[in-house]
């Protein structure tokens, strides 16, 4: 079975680490069908190529197509944005029809992400009756996001609408985000199937013995994840526990004036974008994960060091509750309140020894594992190939 995928987010050479998550979707998917992903990235400083440029990477089934635009600029925003998205569709579209001509017609293409590379599809469906699936992650399009989706303009969302609407299936990657979307849109057909996390990676390892308690936040650092409140937190245990924080993700000048502000500079180490097995490699030697997030569509980062063997430290988010037990994986902490998940964070540090940690890391090995989440792909692929 060959089946094209069209990313609206997916890691390349300008931006290495946006939409990883759909990226593992793919290699797992791989597992049991060959899969190919087409993936158009503006290229807005020219620093791939002055016009427009295909990357084709091949790893066993699973076949990437990056192609790079550098857009037309005429120093008018408007204008240009609008430029900009008519060479994204015509680069998009002539690489749909390229693998057209070099395929059979598939029977459905599986869409990653409405926008942008939704317009792909519809257009693929309107054309040459190819209907597509579509997997959503994106947590815009919760009320509370900031920004979400009502803050796009009305024809945007009106494309977006159909987009949604006009899939034949539709997949959330939690449960959560399922009841949102199936309710706002009146989805007819939709199913679970969650984010993957690569065991190869992430994994328990023998922890080096130090003597002081080391916690891992790895996120946007953007208004969504929280962060200052984390911050704020930690400056209320700081006289009363050694620790420190590893901080993963593009910190702002604003937060490095905060960290230097509530006098955490000894305690909180930043360390920028990294690649997974960076990340894996700090996860082991971890007691906690802190994912103290405003809203989520899921949380990788959480299966992430829970198949390392460590414990998290979460918001009470309705979300999290389809991933952590509390008091078996992690612990859950009221949301907005720093004084709250200080008092956690104490909390924690006089339980983390009664976690089983062997446990943690085999039950989400189990469940978020490559083959079982491909499993749930090729089934799907099975079930409308019937329909």
């Amino acid at each position: 079975m060959k089946i094209l995928w069209l990313a609206s987010l997916y890691p390349s050479k300008l931006f290495p680490y946006d939409g990883d998550f759909i990226q593992r979707h793919a290699s797992a998917a791989s597992l049991f069908c060959n899969v190919e992903v087409i993936h158009v990235v503006k290229d807005t400083d020219g620093k791939i190529t002055s016009d427009v440029k295909e990357i084709v990477t091949i790893h066993e089934q699973l076949r990437e197509r990056i192609i790079y635009y550098k857009p037309i600029k005429i120093s008018i925003s408007f204008v240009d944005r609008f430029l900009s998205s008519v060479k994204y569709n015509k680069v998009s579209r002539k690489a749909v029809k390229k693998y057209l001509s070099e395929n059979e017609k598939p029977e459905f293409v599986h869409l990653h992400m409405a926008m942008k590379a939704g317009l792909t599809a519809l257009w693929l469906k309107r054309k040459y009756q190819v209907p597509y699936i579509l997997t959503e992650h994106w947590g815009g399009y919760l009320a509370e996001a900031k920004p979400n989706i009502s803050d796009y303009n009305f024809v945007y969302r009106n494309y977006w609408r159909a987009i949604i609407t006009e899939a034949k299936i539709c997949t959330f990657v939690s449960e959560a985000l399922q009841k949102h979307m199936v309710c706002t849109y009146k989805i007819k057909d939709s199913i679970v199937i969650p984010n993957v996390v690569n065991t190869d990676i992430f994994h328990p390892v023998e922890k080096e013995q130090v003597n002081i308690i080391r916690f891992v936040h790895i996120s946007t650092l953007i208004y969504q994840k929280n962060p200052e409140a984390i911050l704020t937190a930690l400056s209320l245990v700081k006289n009363d526990y050694d620790f420190q924080l590893e901080l993963y993700g593009t910190v702002s000048q604003a937060l490095k004036d905060l960290i230097h502000d509530l006098g955490l500079q000894q305690r909180v180490f930043i360390n920028g974008e990294v690649s997974q097995q960076q990340l894996a490699k700090s996860l082991q030697q971890a007691d906690a994960l802190i994912l103290y997030s405003r809203f989520e569509t899921f949380g990788c980062v959480l299966i992430e060091a829970n198949a390392c063997g460590v414990p998290v430290i979460v918001s009470e988010l309705q979300v999290f509750h389809e991933i952590v037990e509390e008091g078996v994986n992690g612990m859950f902490v009221e949301g907005e309140n720093s004084v709250a998940l200080a008092e956690k964070l104490k909390q924690f540090i006089l339980q983390k020894n009664t976690f089983d940690k062997t446990g943690i890391a085999a039950s989400a090995a189990e469940k978020y594992n490559y083959k079982k989440i491909g499993q749930q792909f090729l089934n799907l692929y099975n079930n409308i190939k019937k329909i």
